[in-house]
């Protein structure tokens, strides 16, 4: 008997369904509830190679979106939009068109000094390793010599303008992301690459620089290449590629430059750096173009309150990741799978509770955030509930991967709020609590002046972007922090006292 009472025991210890589920003893016992392991499955599901890592307007982004509307299904939440075909479950589905571009292979990227341009060898650049193409460039065939442009920004008006001192016409031009310490505003990768096509540029380079800014020491982006978009879909970008700051710095050692001296220097003097470089550089690949749709999955649990029911928490995450790119997969399993799993398994927290909340909660699969929040704005420009009943937006996003710790940007909300969800989860020590992000699904909402609560885990995110963001580099730990406190967030904002 002594035996079996010990066999039983080690049994039941090392059960995942116990470990994880909600007889566990490994954590408080306020977090019992949440099932990691349905969590960390649905990660592991949703980056799986038949959703071709889940692009937005393919096959296999359609694919993702009929799994997400299936659980939504047995979960017991409920449809919000109007469809006649529900056999296909597209009355979970809020769509628009969408046109998606994949790079096809192979794809060649090489830089040479112009002195040795007749002697140069077709090695080329290795692609994920030193390079990645911007996703939606057009097919390119393309060797133009480079013009370096800092940090790429005509602002004349803020005192920078890294384009009054040198003529990039048909040239290729080289600019370091983010921006200088002293520019002011935020800028994106997408209005460099517009002012380069408007002063009529031929390509662009985009590199990391070797001073990092607080946002890119954080997420330790280092010097690796990452997958990007140039553009929404009405514009057509010119070409352009994000190259590794250590291949380019080999590059500049060859003609007597310095990658940290070119940054160090537009810092001093921003503006007044631009110059050509005796650098050639080639871009070479080919496109396919699809037609496809963008498609939002909406779930609503209505609240039981009589008047509170008519007012909506929203908690979305985007779905969508890069696809299939030039022989490379992503599967983005902290970007985003992370974020959908962990609002599945809180929707079914909520559904399986017999105490239904007071105001409604609808939950959103976002489509599009990669090609600049078109899913987000989809919703907001056409809700399925009217704007003014939305009383808070939570947005899930990279929660797979960090140091454990919470990154919570809270606006037009008491952040007493967020203080005590993480009062009652236990997890005082772990939330940090900020104001406004300028990215991701919960911008368009903030601009519509409705508050938004957006939650990422902090820490390095080494694979971030790459095709290396797998299922097995996600921190179960990370993931049950994030889920608790959201848990509790959502509970507090949909049951007000």
């Amino acid at each position: 008997m002594y035996h079996i009472v010990i066999l039983f025991l080690f049994l039941e210890f090392f059960n995942p369904h116990t470990a994880f589920g909600k007889d566990a003893s490994p954590y408080p016992k306020e977090i019992q509830n949440i099932h990691l392991q349905d969590i960390l499955r649905d990660i592991e599901t949703l980056n799986h190679p038949k959703f071709q890592g889940r692009q937005a307007g393919t096959i296999g982004g359609y694919a993702s979106a009929r799994f997400v509307a299936k659980r939504f299904k047995t979960l017991g939440l409920m449809p919000v939009v109007q469809q006649t075909n529900q056999q296909s479950g597209q009355q979970w589905f809020q769509g628009s068109p969408l046109t998606a571009t994949q790079l096809l292979a192979p794809t060649f990227v090489n830089l040479f000094p112009t002195k040795l341009h007749g002697k140069a060898t077709r090695v080329g650049l290795q692609i994920g390793k030193d390079y990645i193409p911007v996703l939606d460039s057009p097919a390119v065939n393309l060797t133009a010599p480079v013009a370096y442009v800092a940090y790429g920004i005509n602002d004349p008006a803020r005192g920078i303008d890294d384009y009054q001192v040198v003529n990039v016409r048909n040239r290729i031009v080289l600019f370091f992301r983010g921006k200088p310490p002293t520019y002011s505003r935020w800028i994106t990768h997408e209005e460099k690459v517009q002012i380069a096509q408007e002063k009529g540029a031929a390509g662009f380079l985009t590199v990391t620089g070797p001073q990092l800014n607080r946002y890119e020491a954080r997420k330790g982006l280092g010097q690796t290449p990452l997958a990007i978009y140039s553009t929404t879909p009405e514009n057509r970008p010119i070409p352009g590629a994000w190259i590794s700051g250590r291949m380019l710095d080999q590059y500049l050692a060859t003609i007597h430059e310095s990658f940290e001296s070119l940054q160090q220097q537009a810092h001093e003097n921003p503006g007044k750096v631009s110059r050509p470089l005796p650098l050639l550089a080639h871009l070479s690949w080919n496109t396919r173009q699809e037609p496809g749709t963008l498609i939002n999955v909406l779930g609503m649990l209505h609240g039981e309150d009589p008047i509170l029911r008519d007012e909506i928490i929203l908690i979305g995450a985007h779905r969508d990741h890069f696809g299939e790119q030039a022989g490379l997969l992503f599967p983005g399993a902290d970007d985003n799978a992370s974020g959908t799993a962990v609002m599945l398994e809180i929707a079914r927290r909520f559904t399986d509770n017999t105490n239904k909340p007071k105001r409604s909660i609808l939950f959103v699969s976002f489509d599009g955030e990669e090609r600049g929040l078109l899913g987000s704005k989809l919703y907001v420009n056409k809700p399925t509930r009217p704007l003014e009943k939305m009383i808070a937006m939570i947005n899930l996003d990279h929660v797979g991967v960090g140091t454990g710790t919470l990154t919570v940007g809270i606006t037009r909300l008491d952040k007493s709020l967020a203080q005590q969800a993480a009062i009652q989860a236990g997890l005082t020590e772990k939330i940090k609590l900020y104001g406004y992000f300028p990215g991701g699904d919960h911008v368009p909402f903030y601009d519509a002046e409705i508050p938004t609560i957006t939650v990422v885990s902090a820490g390095v995110h080494p694979h971030f972007h790459q095709p290396s963001d797998t299922a097995e580099t996600i921190n179960p730990d990370v993931v049950m922090t994030a889920a608790q406190f959201v848990l509790n967030l959502l509970d507090i904002l949909a049951n007000p006292s």
